[in-house]
Protein backbone atom coordinates (compact mmCIF):
# COMPACT_ATOMS: atom_id res chain seq x y z
CA UNK A 1 0.00 0.00 0.00
CA UNK A 2 1.44 3.58 -0.70
CA UNK A 3 1.29 4.97 2.35
CA UNK A 4 4.47 6.85 3.57
CA UNK A 5 6.79 4.93 6.11
CA UNK A 6 5.91 5.52 9.52
CA UNK A 7 2.12 6.77 9.14
CA UNK A 8 -0.69 4.66 11.29
CA UNK A 9 -3.19 2.91 9.27
CA UNK A 10 -7.11 3.46 9.11
CA UNK A 11 -9.18 1.47 8.65
CA UNK A 12 -13.59 1.78 9.19
CA UNK A 13 -15.47 -1.27 9.89
CA UNK A 14 -18.95 -1.64 9.32
CA UNK A 15 -21.27 -4.00 11.30
CA UNK A 16 -18.65 -3.47 13.85
CA UNK A 17 -20.46 -3.72 17.45
CA UNK A 18 -20.31 -7.20 18.01
CA UNK A 19 -19.34 -10.55 16.52
CA UNK A 20 -17.53 -10.69 13.62
CA UNK A 21 -17.12 -6.90 13.62
CA UNK A 22 -15.92 -6.87 16.89
CA UNK A 23 -14.09 -8.72 16.52
CA UNK A 24 -12.06 -7.61 13.48
CA UNK A 25 -11.88 -4.26 14.90
CA UNK A 26 -10.04 -5.17 18.33
CA UNK A 27 -7.36 -7.11 15.98
CA UNK A 28 -7.10 -4.20 13.73
CA UNK A 29 -6.29 -2.27 17.11
CA UNK A 30 -4.21 -4.61 18.41
CA UNK A 31 -2.01 -4.65 15.05
CA UNK A 32 -1.80 -0.47 15.40
CA UNK A 33 -4.34 1.08 12.91
CA UNK A 34 -6.67 3.15 13.70
CA UNK A 35 -10.97 1.93 13.40
CA UNK A 36 -13.81 3.49 13.42
CA UNK A 37 -16.27 1.18 13.96
CA UNK A 38 -19.76 1.93 12.55
CA UNK A 39 -23.12 0.14 13.50
CA UNK A 40 -27.05 0.78 13.99
CA UNK A 41 -27.50 4.04 15.77
CA UNK A 42 -29.70 1.51 18.06
CA UNK A 43 -26.17 -0.47 18.54
CA UNK A 44 -24.41 -0.92 22.20
CA UNK A 45 -21.04 -1.08 21.79
CA UNK A 46 -18.64 -2.84 24.11
CA UNK A 47 -16.37 -0.99 26.96
CA UNK A 48 -13.53 -2.74 25.27
CA UNK A 49 -14.01 -2.06 21.86
CA UNK A 50 -10.88 -0.06 21.25
CA UNK A 51 -11.82 2.03 18.58
CA UNK A 52 -11.07 5.47 17.91
CA UNK A 53 -14.13 6.31 16.80
CA UNK A 54 -17.77 5.34 17.04
CA UNK A 55 -20.37 6.38 14.68
CA UNK A 56 -23.93 5.04 13.16
CA UNK A 57 -24.60 3.67 9.83
CA UNK A 58 -27.91 2.38 8.19
CA UNK A 59 -26.81 0.24 4.90
CA UNK A 60 -29.92 0.48 3.58
CA UNK A 61 -29.55 3.65 2.92
CA UNK A 62 -26.82 4.15 0.08
CA UNK A 63 -26.82 8.40 0.87
CA UNK A 64 -26.45 7.69 4.70
CA UNK A 65 -23.91 5.10 4.05
CA UNK A 66 -21.67 7.58 1.27
CA UNK A 67 -22.09 10.07 4.75
CA UNK A 68 -20.96 8.13 7.14
CA UNK A 69 -17.94 6.52 5.59
CA UNK A 70 -17.22 10.12 5.23
CA UNK A 71 -17.60 10.83 8.53
CA UNK A 72 -15.38 8.06 9.95
CA UNK A 73 -12.73 8.87 7.17
CA UNK A 74 -12.28 12.15 8.37
CA UNK A 75 -12.06 11.33 12.08
CA UNK A 76 -9.64 8.85 11.46
CA UNK A 77 -7.76 11.51 9.27
CA UNK A 78 -7.86 9.52 6.20
CA UNK A 79 -8.79 5.76 5.55
CA UNK A 80 -6.86 2.37 4.04
CA UNK A 81 -8.63 0.01 4.93
CA UNK A 82 -12.80 -0.71 4.85
CA UNK A 83 -14.18 -4.02 6.37
CA UNK A 84 -17.91 -4.88 5.43
CA UNK A 85 -19.64 -7.15 8.27
CA UNK A 86 -23.15 -5.83 8.10
CA UNK A 87 -25.93 -8.38 7.42
CA UNK A 88 -28.85 -10.46 8.82
CA UNK A 89 -29.53 -13.79 8.10
CA UNK A 90 -33.39 -13.83 8.16
CA UNK A 91 -35.93 -16.53 9.15
CA UNK A 92 -35.02 -20.00 8.41
CA UNK A 93 -38.21 -21.20 6.47
CA UNK A 94 -38.71 -23.59 3.74
CA UNK A 95 -38.67 -21.50 0.51
CA UNK A 96 -42.34 -22.06 0.22
CA UNK A 97 -43.35 -20.04 3.09
CA UNK A 98 -41.13 -17.13 2.64
CA UNK A 99 -42.45 -13.70 1.64
CA UNK A 100 -40.99 -11.79 -1.58
CA UNK A 101 -40.91 -8.72 1.10
CA UNK A 102 -39.05 -10.82 3.30
CA UNK A 103 -36.52 -12.04 0.47
CA UNK A 104 -36.40 -8.28 -1.10
CA UNK A 105 -35.55 -7.01 2.86
CA UNK A 106 -32.64 -9.50 3.02
CA UNK A 107 -31.04 -8.84 -0.48
CA UNK A 108 -31.39 -5.06 0.17
CA UNK A 109 -29.10 -5.23 3.33
CA UNK A 110 -26.98 -7.73 2.75
CA UNK A 111 -26.32 -7.38 -0.98
CA UNK A 112 -27.81 -3.58 -1.37
CA UNK A 113 -25.67 -2.66 1.47
CA UNK A 114 -22.44 -4.16 0.56
CA UNK A 115 -22.96 -1.92 -2.63
CA UNK A 116 -23.44 1.08 -0.99
CA UNK A 117 -20.80 0.13 1.41
CA UNK A 118 -17.79 -0.35 -1.83
CA UNK A 119 -19.05 2.43 -3.47
CA UNK A 120 -18.55 4.87 -0.97
CA UNK A 121 -14.81 3.14 -0.23
CA UNK A 122 -13.84 3.22 -3.73
CA UNK A 123 -14.61 7.25 -3.38
CA UNK A 124 -12.11 8.06 -0.70
CA UNK A 125 -9.19 4.89 -1.74
CA UNK A 126 -9.63 5.12 -5.88
CA UNK A 127 -8.13 8.89 -5.66
CA UNK A 128 -4.81 7.87 -3.23
CA UNK A 129 -4.37 4.79 -5.79
CA UNK A 130 -4.17 2.39 -2.47
CA UNK A 131 -6.27 0.58 -0.26
CA UNK A 132 -8.40 -2.44 0.48
CA UNK A 133 -12.38 -3.50 0.48
CA UNK A 134 -12.85 -6.91 2.45
CA UNK A 135 -16.77 -7.89 2.69
CA UNK A 136 -17.60 -10.79 4.62
CA UNK A 137 -19.63 -13.08 2.46
CA UNK A 138 -20.60 -16.87 3.57
CA UNK A 139 -20.40 -20.16 2.64
CA UNK A 140 -23.90 -20.57 1.54
CA UNK A 141 -23.02 -17.76 -0.86
CA UNK A 142 -21.13 -20.74 -2.34
CA UNK A 143 -23.20 -24.03 -1.82
CA UNK A 144 -26.52 -22.96 -0.62
CA UNK A 145 -28.04 -23.54 2.43
CA UNK A 146 -31.64 -25.34 2.80
CA UNK A 147 -34.66 -22.80 3.58
CA UNK A 148 -32.41 -20.31 3.53
CA UNK A 149 -33.01 -19.11 0.11
CA UNK A 150 -32.81 -15.53 0.44
CA UNK A 151 -29.24 -15.42 2.47
CA UNK A 152 -27.72 -17.49 0.47
CA UNK A 153 -28.96 -15.66 -3.23
CA UNK A 154 -27.47 -12.02 -1.24
CA UNK A 155 -24.05 -14.01 -0.03
CA UNK A 156 -23.50 -15.45 -3.66
CA UNK A 157 -24.44 -11.49 -4.75
CA UNK A 158 -22.04 -11.01 -2.65
CA UNK A 159 -19.39 -12.98 -4.31
CA UNK A 160 -20.11 -12.14 -7.90
CA UNK A 161 -20.18 -8.36 -6.70
CA UNK A 162 -16.38 -8.50 -5.17
CA UNK A 163 -15.09 -10.83 -8.39
CA UNK A 164 -16.67 -8.11 -10.91
CA UNK A 165 -15.64 -4.91 -8.85
CA UNK A 166 -11.81 -6.68 -7.95
CA UNK A 167 -11.07 -7.32 -11.78
CA UNK A 168 -12.42 -3.59 -12.67
CA UNK A 169 -10.14 -1.79 -10.02
CA UNK A 170 -7.36 -4.27 -10.20
CA UNK A 171 -4.98 -2.31 -11.77
CA UNK A 172 -5.36 0.84 -9.46
CA UNK A 173 -3.52 -0.46 -6.37
CA UNK A 174 -7.10 -0.66 -4.54
CA UNK A 175 -7.90 -4.48 -3.64
CA UNK A 176 -11.13 -5.98 -3.46
CA UNK A 177 -11.65 -9.15 -1.83
CA UNK A 178 -14.11 -11.15 0.39
CA UNK A 179 -14.06 -14.48 2.97
CA UNK A 180 -16.83 -16.84 2.84
CA UNK A 181 -17.06 -18.52 6.72
CA UNK A 182 -18.95 -21.54 7.62
CA UNK A 183 -20.74 -20.98 10.69
CA UNK A 184 -19.15 -19.25 13.10
CA UNK A 185 -19.73 -19.01 17.02
CA UNK A 186 -21.37 -15.57 16.60
CA UNK A 187 -24.50 -14.04 18.00
CA UNK A 188 -26.11 -15.09 14.71
CA UNK A 189 -25.44 -18.74 15.04
CA UNK A 190 -26.42 -18.46 18.88
CA UNK A 191 -29.61 -17.41 18.12
CA UNK A 192 -30.53 -20.87 16.41
CA UNK A 193 -32.35 -23.55 17.64
CA UNK A 194 -30.22 -26.12 19.18
CA UNK A 195 -31.42 -28.36 16.57
CA UNK A 196 -30.71 -25.63 13.53
CA UNK A 197 -27.09 -25.00 15.43
CA UNK A 198 -26.83 -29.09 15.21
CA UNK A 199 -27.29 -29.18 11.93
CA UNK A 200 -25.17 -26.55 11.03
CA UNK A 201 -22.08 -27.95 12.87
CA UNK A 202 -22.65 -31.35 11.27
CA UNK A 203 -22.16 -29.73 7.74
CA UNK A 204 -18.45 -28.99 8.88
CA UNK A 205 -15.81 -31.85 8.48
CA UNK A 206 -13.64 -30.54 11.73
CA UNK A 207 -16.57 -30.75 13.56
CA UNK A 208 -16.62 -26.91 15.11
CA UNK A 209 -17.80 -23.51 14.48
CA UNK A 210 -15.20 -20.99 13.88
CA UNK A 211 -14.84 -18.33 15.94
CA UNK A 212 -14.89 -14.32 15.29
CA UNK A 213 -11.50 -14.08 16.19
CA UNK A 214 -10.10 -16.78 13.58
CA UNK A 215 -11.94 -14.49 10.92
CA UNK A 216 -10.63 -11.40 12.18
CA UNK A 217 -7.02 -13.02 11.70
CA UNK A 218 -7.90 -13.29 7.91
CA UNK A 219 -8.93 -9.90 7.97
CA UNK A 220 -5.80 -8.51 8.79
CA UNK A 221 -4.09 -10.98 6.41
CA UNK A 222 -5.80 -9.38 4.23
CA UNK A 223 -5.72 -5.89 5.07
CA UNK A 224 -1.84 -6.30 5.22
CA UNK A 225 0.64 -5.18 2.63
CA UNK A 226 1.74 -8.65 2.27
CA UNK A 227 -1.52 -9.15 -0.07
CA UNK A 228 -1.31 -6.85 -2.12
CA UNK A 229 -1.22 -9.30 -4.86
CA UNK A 230 -5.04 -10.83 -4.49
CA UNK A 231 -8.16 -9.42 -5.37
CA UNK A 232 -11.38 -10.42 -6.78
CA UNK A 233 -10.77 -13.58 -4.58
CA UNK A 234 -13.03 -15.05 -1.77
CA UNK A 235 -11.09 -16.46 1.22
CA UNK A 236 -12.88 -19.81 2.74
CA UNK A 237 -12.87 -20.07 6.24
CA UNK A 238 -14.88 -23.10 6.58
CA UNK A 239 -13.98 -25.65 8.49
CA UNK A 240 -12.90 -28.14 5.01
CA UNK A 241 -16.58 -27.64 4.19
CA UNK A 242 -15.74 -25.71 0.94
CA UNK A 243 -16.24 -27.96 -2.46
CA UNK A 244 -14.84 -24.94 -4.65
Amino acid sequence: MSMNPGTQRGAIVVGASSGMGAAVVRRLVADGIRVAALDLASATWPDDLGATFTGAIDVTDAAGVADAITGAATALGGVDIVVNCAGILGPVAATVDTEQETFSRIVNLNLGGAFAVTKAALAHLLPQGSGRIIHIASIAGKEGNPQMAAYSASKAGVIGMVKSVGREYAASGVTVNAIAPASIDTPLIQAMSPERRDVQKSLIPMGRFGTAEEIAGLVAYIASPESSFTTGFVFDASGGRATY
